[in-house]
């Protein structure tokens, strides 16, 4: 998963959890259920606001997180992998690719979220370090549905959501 921009410093949900674990059909999808957010970032909101409707949440961040805690994360068996706000600040689509694929390996369910910027479609460089794509959720589907043939990719508004084909 390499990737020219680490974006480590959009990591900002310091004080609120991402909007993904307040979206009712992703609640109602992790309730219950062990999950896994690829690329949560530095704090642990996501897990403090998913406690409340019974999911356990670990967060895994290559840029954000010791490698023992991803270690640690990863040794873990999850029902739900959680993509928030992360394909957004990938340049490569070969790298989103990646991020899709990866979280596939960790659990049969899929829920992703993307921050849509401008929604210009243009992708551009924000910060020394941080880039955002400004893509509609709508224009990421194609490119999901590649990363993960056998699955069932659909979007309900600014989520999608995947899911292994029985």
């Amino acid at each position: 998963m390499k990737q020219r921009f680490t974006s480590k410093q959009t990591s900002i949900n310091s004080t609120k959890a991402p909007a993904v674990y307040s979206m009712k059909r992703a609640v109602d999808v992790m309730t219950g259920k062990t999950v896994v957010d690829i690329g949560g970032g530095r704090f642990d909101t996501a897990a403090e606001a998913a406690r409340v409707y019974g999911a356990a949440v670990s967060i895994y961040d290559p840029f954000n997180r010791t490698p023992e805690h991803n270690a640690a994360v990863l040794a873990g068996s999850y029902d739900v992998a959680v993509i928030s706000n992360v394909l957004n600040v990938i340049d490569s689509e070969a790298a989103r690719g990646d991020v899709v694929r990866f979280a596939a390996t960790k659990a049969a369910a899929l829920l992703i979220t993307v921050y849509e910027g401008d929604g210009s479609g243009t992708g551009r460089q924000t910060a020394a370090d941080s880039w955002q794509e400004n893509r509609r959720t709508a224009d990421y589907m194609d490119e999901i549905a590649a990363a993960l043939p056998g699955w069932n990719v659909a979007r309900f508004g600014r989520l999608i959501q995947a899911t292994q084909k029985r």
